[in-house]
């Protein structure tokens, strides 16, 4: 039987670590067990048992289709990918920076929100308007601050997104866990998150009960409250469950970008990424802070195509093909 199993790890060897490989490789190993067992209680010997066993399983080509491995088996077969091997090590690391990157975002988001409830309160406490627009101006500045320091956390994981990259059985395992684990959590905090958008109307009927103007726009604030709360929760639970997907599916990656496509140029300026990584969350922002502010909703729409515009125009600006940025290298090693 240890030769077998050899024989299969063998089989297997060059092939990606990922769950559909690794049930393809139980299924098969106990395959080759029961027709083992079969064979030795037929009277054959064992090193005859063992020949035949390899003998009508020792083909994995034939086997792919069964097995339901036929295209990772091809594309392993005939891509040129070397793949990086990430160690215990950076897959926890990543993580750890994920979720404060994820943490982050979502309380950018949720800032962007809740910022219209200053120029509201300002109002509804008889303070001086400029205050409310200062505080609301204030959080929308948190909230790209933080979008900012997102990528500027994620920038030394970069690679794992970008090139090709491979993970151990450990890793697996361990993302395996961490995925059951949070499973729960991230059906609480969807639901909850749901809930609080569904929800946020409550509060606004329920101080009309007690008239007035104070309570009228005390409702409109919690509305704002309601709904940044529960976007963070959702956006949060959300990022969370796809960064830990992303991470075990990444033996399965084979397209890390399309040479001529727009959306995979790469922007080299430091500067100009930080940008735009914050553009639309800004943009977005600007749209309700103007519209809130003027009630000029037939007017402000207008932010979205000009925003549209300057993005494109940006991108052409400062985005490299792949293929260039390689050439580029290229050249200034002839250079040197």
């Amino acid at each position: 039987m240890e030769t077998i199993r050899n024989y299969l790890e063998s089989m297997f060897r060059g092939l990606p670590q990922t769950d559909k490989i690794m049930r393809a490789k139980s299924e098969l190993l106990q395959m080759m067990e029961d027709k083992y067992t079969e064979l030795i209680r037929s009277g054959k010997t064992e090193n005859e048992a063992v020949g035949d066993v390899i003998q009508n399983f020792g083909n994995l080509e034939d086997l792919a289709e069964d097995l339901g491995i036929k295209d990772i088996l091809h594309q392993t077969k005939y891509s040129d990918v070397q793949r990086r091997k990430l160690s215990f090590d950076e897959v926890t690391d990543f993580l750890a920076a994920k979720k404060r990157a994820i943490i982050m975002k979502s309380t950018a988001i949720c800032l962007f929100i809740i910022s219209v409830i200053f120029p509201i309160l300002s109002d509804t406490l008889d303070i001086s308007e400029k205050i409310g627009v200062v505080l609301m101006f204030l959080a929308i500045g948190c909230g790209v601050m933080f979008m900012c320091l997102t990528t500027t956390i994620m920038e030394p994981w970069r690679y794992i997104k970008n090139e090709p990259c491979s993970i151990d059985a450990i890793s697996i395992d361990y993302l395996k866990n961490k995925i059951r684990d949070f499973t729960p959590t991230y059906s609480v905090l969807s639901s909850v998150g749901v809930l609080l958008c569904i929800l946020c109307f409550i509060p606004a009927v329920i101080f009309d009960e007690f008239g007035g103007c104070f309570m009228d726009e005390l409702g409109g604030v919690m509305l704002f409250v309601f709904v940044g709360a529960g976007v963070f929760l959702m956006v949060f639970a959300k990022s969370m469950k796809r960064a830990y997907l992303n991470l075990l599916n990444i033996n399965e990656k084979i397209e890390f970008y399309e040479i001529g496509k727009g959306d995979n140029k790469m922007i080299e300026n430091k500067n100009v990424k930080v940008i735009l990584s914050a553009y639309w969350s800004v943009v977005t922002c600007i749209y309700l802070c103007v519209s809130f502010l003027t009630f000029q909703w037939h007017i402000t729409w207008l932010i979205w195509p000009v925003a549209a515009a300057i993005h494109t125009i940006i991108k052409a600006i400062y985005a490299v093909e792949p293929s260039e940025k390689e050439n580029k290298k290229s050249v200034e090693k002839e250079d040197e």
